[in-house]
């Protein structure tokens, strides 16, 4: 009886919608064929971050679950390195707030349960947010109190590691703030520590750059061409294209400029075939724009600015602690003409596409009256059969209702506990918290987790995680006056709503009150 009911109730839908399908389904197509033709190469950039930010969220998952396993059996040690790995995550995400948040947190941890080794590797992680934050003297103090700890324990493996990052981190540094002493005292150690190893080349790697800001370019060019070589038989693509443009630079400054060129297009070539972000590496962008500008075609021109602007929409736009640079300098009368010819072109082509598109749907129109007269006699046919069963379909579903409501009985004990630990457990602060992420959380059925919070709750999936980020804040205001000073952008980042539009509507929802007017009326 079932499956009559249901095969049924999908003749019902394919009465009233399938003759809307195929037809349908074509105009979007040609809709959509017709919109991508106008899609900039930012749209295609801003596509292919999308793609990869889904790869990389499903390890903010594993690492959350983690977490909240480890809060669950009170296991410190796990929870530090716990923290450790999202802060990584975070770092490797351009988001450094959250990264030294996240370091901090293991940081404390490490130290109540006296985990020195956790505890240093937090400050390291701490050093590497603040280098990316351009705050070098922090990041070289971070870097220098770590080194203590692991000279001290450099006979251990996971820690030599460590000890020979940061001495080149500080030898890197010190180079790039013209404290070349120091620079070449850490780069020293480094050589020193490293001899017959494969780290010796990462050193020597570090002394060409330092010879490099001393000016010392025949010295600078052969040792980094040296290590350069290593890197690649090692298949580190990254530092080979870092001295790549090292190479150039060093030409480039013996005004070399012809030699020094074809370096800086190795550097964007590189960058864009194994899609390596580095911010050092624009350099080899703007020259190769200067170069150009002097020396190349008009092709040659518009292309080398591209590559800079695509550049900079993959790195700049996701790194917003680094100020976007202005790229209008590089926008000569020539690329604003192309520029304006291409979106002259461009509007044409939409201009003339959506003419298409109306004699299309003209026809279409025509098409679609006719297939509805053909198909209206077989649909008063098949609506009076399906009369005839509708009493039978309704008891059907009286004893299913009845049956749901005795297995939603069941679970009502768990299922309380398990979203009580969710909430004191604040996963809800995470912005891309989803009813999935909460039905794997909870190991339960989506309907039944979906069903239970809209009858225990009286609310949706959505309004539920909603009125939890407001209540939260709303503490937060009691607990943290100092909070009435965050600009509302702020507030709706740490409450984990995605735009100030939504926490907006969400906090006058659940509070009476916009954000901006609760703050004024809030006691000094």
């Amino acid at each position: 009886m079932f499956y009559k009911l249901k095969k049924y109730n999908v003749l019902r839908f394919m009465i009233s919608e399938n003759k809307f399908f195929n037809f349908s389904l074509i105009i979007l197509f040609i809709f959509s064929s017709v919109n991508m033709f106008g899609k900039t190469q930012n749209d295609k950039a801003e596509f292919l971050r999308q793609k990869n930010n889904d790869l990389v969220e499903e390890n903010l998952r594993i690492i959350d679950s983690t977490i909240a396993t480890a809060y669950q059996l009170n296991d410190k040690a796990v929870l530090s390195e716990a923290y450790i790995e999202k802060g990584n995550y975070f770092l490797d995400q351009r988001n450094y707030n959250n990264a030294v948040k996240n370091f901090t947190i293991s940081k404390q941890l490490s130290t109540e349960i006296k985990d020195d080794f956790t505890y240093y590797l937090s400050l390291v992680g701490i050093a590497k947010t603040k280098g990316n934050l351009h705050e070098t003297k922090e990041s070289i103090k971070l870097y220098e109190e770590s080194l203590l700890y692991f000279e001290k324990h450099k006979h251990q493996p996971k820690s030599f590691s460590i000890y020979l990052s940061i001495l080149g981190k500080l030898s890197y540094l010190y180079s790039k703030t013209n404290h070349l002493k120091k620079s070449d005292f850490y780069n020293k150690i480094e050589l020193s520590e490293t001899v017959d190893t494969a780290n010796y080349q990462y050193a020597l790697k570090n002394k060409g750059i330092i010879d490099f800001y001393k000016k010392d370019y025949n010295s600078a060019f052969n040792t980094l061409k040296k290590a350069q070589k290593t890197f690649w038989k090692q298949n580190d693509i990254k530092w080979y294209v870092i001295s790549e443009q090292f190479l150039g630079e060093i030409l480039y400054q013996q005004k070399r400029n012809k030699e020094a060129i074809a370096y800086f297009e190795n550097v964007v070539e590189f960058s864009k075939q194994y899609k390596i972000l580095d911010e050092e590496l624009r350099l080899s962008f703007e020259r190769v724009v200067e170069y150009n500008e002097k020396y190349g075609n008009n092709r040659d021109k518009l292309l080398s600015v591209n590559n800079l602007l695509s550049f900079d929409s993959l790195f700049y736009v996701a790194d917003k602690t680094v100020l976007k640079p202005n790229v209008e300098k590089y926008e000569n009368t020539f690329l604003k003409t192309e520029r304006n010819l291409l979106n002259e072109k461009n509007q044409n082509f939409k201009r003339t596409s959506f003419l298409s598109l109306v004699v299309i749907l003209i026809f279409g129109g025509i098409v679609f009256y006719k297939l509805n007269q053909k198909h209206q006699k077989k649909k008063n046919y098949l609506q009076k059969r399906l009369d005839d069963i509708s009493l039978k379909e309704l008891d059907v579903k009286q004893k299913n209702k009845l049956t749901n409501s005795k297995v939603d009985v069941i679970f009502d004990e768990d299922f309380e506990q398990s979203l009580q630990l969710f909430e004191q457990q604040k996963l809800f602060l995470n912005p891309k918290f989803s009813l999935n992420d909460l039905v794997i959380e909870l190991n339960a059925n989506r309907t039944i987790v979906s069903n239970y919070i809209n009858r225990s709750r009286s609310k949706n999936f959505n309004q539920y995680i909603n009125e939890l980020r407001i209540n939260h804040i709303l503490n937060r205001f009691v607990d943290e006056p100092n909070l009435k000073k965050y600009t509302i952008d702020a507030l709706a980042e740490e409450t984990g709503f995605n735009s100030r539009k939504t926490f907006s509507d969400a906090f006058l929802e659940h509070s009476g009150f916009r954000p901006s007017q609760y703050l004024r009326n809030m006691p000094e």
